[in-house]
């Protein structure tokens, strides 16, 4: 018998278009602590607290309300506020560019911690899509595939790092988190020319509508976070994988889950 969880990864809890829910088989047999923490640009932090039942158990991880929770921008900390479901929000303290923040959390006598730093955003210039349903080796059935192009400029004098997704509806569109950094991605076709432009597209099956395009613009940590996520995402869709393994967080304390701090860009685009 499997159990799946539902990871909630947390965009932001004010923008409905970017909360997704995503099942993914853990690694672990007893019972775990996971916090999901964002503070975005310009916006409070917000942070939820769950439990996982047992690997084995159908039941769905509780929402944990007993715990203190503070997030920090280095000069000023406060301590969030509780608004069920296991969801605490800040008031006063938000996101800005360049600033890095620590989370404390406090549960049944353990500190959690975890600190990230919130990137300058990076804008999408332009973005595009085009059509096919020919039939092909990964398109054996002829579904309708759009090729999504997105182009935004990269600083060449700093390590940046990006996330990409594609979601309608608040919900993700197969799962997909694409990486990227100047020298890789973690899957679709990337292009950056002697200006610092980088051009990004990824094929997704989709029947059409409106998609909402997110570019994120997060530190190191987060993208080593996402891009386990992916990995095991992308075994999840195809084959079992040899070793299942839980991402590695950036939360001290043996917490699973993450903090991040981010600037994020959207654009919608109608594939018809």
């Amino acid at each position: 018998m499997k159990r799946y969880w539902s990871l909630i990864a947390i965009i932001t809890f004010m923008v409905t278009s970017c909360e997704e829910v995503i099942e993914i088989d853990l690694s672990f047999n007893d019972p775990a602590f996971v916090i999901e923490g964002v503070i975005s640009k310009d916006s409070v932090c917000v942070v939820r607290l769950t439990a996982t039942a047992s690997y084995f158990s159908e039941e769905d991880p509780v929402a944990v309300e007993d715990a203190l929770v503070s997030v920090s921008n280095g000069t000023i900390s406060e301590e969030l506020s509780y608004y069920g479901d296991g969801y605490f929000r800040g008031e006063n303290i938000t996101g800005e560019e360049g600033s890095t923040y620590y989370l404390e959390v406090k549960y049944k006598e353990t500190l959690y911690e975890a600190s990230s730093y919130l990137p300058a955003q990076t804008n999408i210039i332009s973005i595009n899509y085009s059509k096919s349903n020919g039939q092909s080796t990964v398109n054996p059935l002829g579904e309708t595939v759009f090729s999504i192009g997105c182009t935004f400029r990269d600083n060449p004098e700093t390590d940046d790092f990006y996330m990409i997704r594609f979601t309608e509806d608040g919900k993700m569109i197969e799962s997909k988190y694409c990486l990227l950094t100047e020298r890789r991605s973690n899957g679709g076709s990337m292009e950056i020319d002697s200006n610092g432009y980088i051009r990004f597209s990824e094929s997704i099956f989709y029947e059409g509508g409106e998609v909402d395009i997110h570019l994120f613009s997060i530190d190191e940590n987060i993208y080593n976070y996402f891009m386990q996520l992916s990995d095991i995402l992308f075994w999840k869709r195809r084959v079992v994988p040899p070793t299942p393994y839980n991402p590695q967080s950036n939360i001290t304390g043996g917490a699973l889950g993450y903090f991040a701090a981010w600037a994020f860009d959207s654009e919608t685009i109608l594939l018809e």
